[in-house]
Formats: structure tokens, sequence, C-alpha cells
């Protein structure tokens, strides 16, 4: 028998120990074992609620080609042809929002125009939405109010809970430990225990641990699901069933979307939305168009404000000595962009002076430690982004 298999026998033996040591779920470690890391087609067998495209879909104005945006890509020192980055670098789709327009759009590696793939931590951003509207409509007090007030089940395990507010919770700093490395026995790691939960509300309630005081950074995907826990509780039903459906039909999105969710129908709030370039970039034109779709706010004006707020742009930690601020589950730059972004490349990036939101949606096996292939130094979700600043500073001085 291959050496490999029987280490993976071996792991597999230990971590069913101690799943059962811990009265953990077999399922749960069967998962883990199984899928390992995470995957773009992971949506294809977790299940998914769908969400329905808007019964009024609002038409993105359009112009032809890809002629200035290829122009402004070309500016870059090291960037080969637009398309044959694009290709190589394990893109899915690449959408250019110009002035309210889209100017430029590209498919490839499988994807297309009508093709929802998964965002990751793009979700994290829309959650932090979710929660804004759940406030402005009165669902929930406000972004102050501790989480204890929600899910009163974190106070009886521990009373700091109740510091935690669910601006800390959006705002990555709670005080919640999230350990992002993998150790063994891997099913205890902080990661997989979110990711491949077969009860993913019971796992953010029963294995989130208190590190330290509110206020110190740490990237958390335990955060999003407590929030999604207080969304729900506000509505009195299933985030997929009610909030996130209603965001979606006032987007005037095109295409059905859908929600990753858990054995019991709870969301994966902090990475399982499903969706194409071209109606994840409405969520990037609402910064630029006051929250407003065809003058209907959908975006409360609070979250604008507070997404843009100054006090985003304090480092909160650096990637490749790139520093960047975090503010309502949006990265900051050292400028007035605004970035979301997910795993395996999924990037979106909100440039406000140049009125430009660029998407862009990969494959999993693209990411900077495996190489890209155009050029042999591959890129990360950073490097990507910081790219995708540049071509719209260059767009913002083009015709």
């Amino acid at each position: 028998m291959p050496s490999r298999v029987l280490r993976w026998l071996g792991a597999g033996l230990a971590c069913g120990l101690v799943a059962a040591s811990m009265g953990c779920d077999f399922s749960y470690v069967l998962r883990v074992i199984v899928h390992r890391d995470s995957h773009t087609d992971d949506y294809l067998w977790k299940r998914t609620v769908r969400l329905a495209p808007a019964s009024s879909r609002v038409a993105w104005r359009e112009v032809q080609g890809c002629d200035v945006v290829a122009a402004a890509f070309a500016a870059e020192s090291d960037a080969p042809v637009l398309t044959r980055y694009l290709a190589q670098g394990g893109a899915l789709a690449f959408v250019v929002v110009r002035d309210g327009a889209i100017a430029c759009e590209w498919y490839g590696n499988g994807g297309t125009r009508d093709r929802p793939a998964a965002a990751f931590s793009i979700s994290k951003t829309v959650t932090s939405l979710l929660l804004a509207r759940a406030v402005a409509e009165g669902k929930l007090g406000s972004l102050a109010d501790p989480i204890t007030a929600y899910i009163p089940a974190l106070a009886e395990r521990d009373r700091r809970f109740t510091a935690i507010t669910l601006a800390d919770l959006v705002d990555m700093r709670s005080g919640i430990a999230f350990v992002d490395a993998l150790s063994f026995p891997w099913v205890t790691s902080d990661p997989p225990e979110v990711y491949y939960a077969t009860d993913l509300a019971r796992t953010s309630v029963g294995h989130t641990r208190i590190e330290g005081p509110p206020g110190r950074f740490v990237y958390n995907d335990y955060a999003p699901n407590l929030i999604g826990l207080a969304i729900e509780h506000g509505y009195g039903m299933r985030s997929t069933a009610g909030p996130m459906q209603a965001l979606w039909s006032e987007l005037g999105a095109e295409f059905a979307a859908a929600w990753t969710v858990d054995d019991r129908g709870f969301a994966w709030h902090e990475s399982g939305l499903v969706a194409t370039a071209r109606d994840l970039a409405r969520i990037g034109q609402l910064m630029l168009d006051d929250g407003k779709v065809a003058g209907r706010q959908v975006a409360p004006a609070a979250f604008l404000v507070r997404s843009t707020d100054p006090a985003g742009r304090a480092r909160a930690t650096a990637f490749a000595e790139v520093e960047l601020g975090y503010r309502n589950s949006w990265w900051i730059p050292d400028n007035d962009n605004l970035l979301a972004m997910g795993s395996h490349g999924q990037v979106m990036l909100i440039s406000r002076a140049s009125r430009t939101v660029i998407v862009r949606l990969g494959r999993d096996g693209h990411d900077g430690s495996r190489g890209m292939g155009f050029d042999g130094r591959g890129e990360t979700n950073v490097s990507i982004a910081r790219r995708f600043e540049r071509v719209a500073a260059t767009l913002a001085q083009l015709p």
C-alpha cells in the first residue's frame, strides 16, 4: 500500500479518535479528511439555497469592447496582453464597470456571463450590508448592541462576550480568538471547524473563545456567522429566506445566485455567496451611487458613511508588506479605494476617485503559492488588487 495512503489512513484514524473524544460528529471529520483545503467547486457538494434574480431586473449600460481597459492594463510594466493574463491566471470572470456602465467583460476557464462562482470572503462584505439593512429596518437596534442581546447563550458560556458589540464583530476587533494556521489533528483547528461544520450555528456559539478584550484586529471567520445569527434573530427567519433574497431583488440582479448552507439550513455568512461577476459588481456600484439602485435606497446611508470612515484606513494588518485597514468588512488600502477579497483570487475593487468597479472571480490552484503561469511569480489577492488599483487610476486619465 502506498505510503501516502497509509499516512492518510493514519491521519483519518487519529482525527476520528480526537473527534470521538470531543463529541464531534463524524460527518464533519469525514469532510475534513476528504476535502482538505477549500476549493472553488465546493458549492457543488455543499447544500445551497437559491436566490432568484430580480423580477424587475436592472440592465447595465454597456460600452462595446475592452479597448480602453486593455490600454490601461497595458500600462502595467510587467503585464502581458489582458486576455492572456486572465486566462493563464485562472480567472473565470472579469468585469469592469466605469461610470455606471460595463466597459469590459471577459470569461474563460469554464466561466460564463450567467454562471455564478464562489465569492468566498466577499460574502463577509455582503453580510455586513445585510447587517446595516437590518439596523435601518429596525430589526436590530444598532451596531453598538452587544452580541449577547441576540445570542444570550454566549453570555451563559462566558460573561466577557457581553462586551462584544456588533460593530466589534463587523470590524474584526471582537477579541474572539481565531488561529488561521492548521495544526494536528486538524479537525480541532478553527478554519475547518467553520468551513466544514455540519451545524455552523452551534459551532459559532459553542466553539468561540475569548482571547482578550475587544480592540485588537484579528481576522475571524466566527464573527460573520455570529452576525448572521443576530440577523436571523432580528428577522425571525433564515437569512436566506428573507434578507438575502430581498437584497438580491432590490439590486436588480440579472441572474440567480446561491448561498451555501449547513445541514440545518444556516448559511456560511463568511464564505457562502455564489454569484456572477456582473451581479457582484452591483454591490460595488452601490458605493459609488450613494447606495441607490434606480432611485431606491438599497444600501443604507449609514453603511456608506461607516465603510468610508477615515478610521478604517488605520493599519489593521499587512500582506506581503502591503498595509491594509479594515472597516465594516471592507479591506481599505492607503487611499479612498475599497476592497473585498476572497480565497483563490476573488477580488472586487471600488475606486471612488475614478468611479470604477472591477470584479475578478477565479479558480483555485492559481494563487501566489502555486504560481499563475504567465510570469512564473504568481499573484496573491493583494497583488491582484494593487494591480487593479493602478489600472483604475490609469482609466481616470484616459478618455
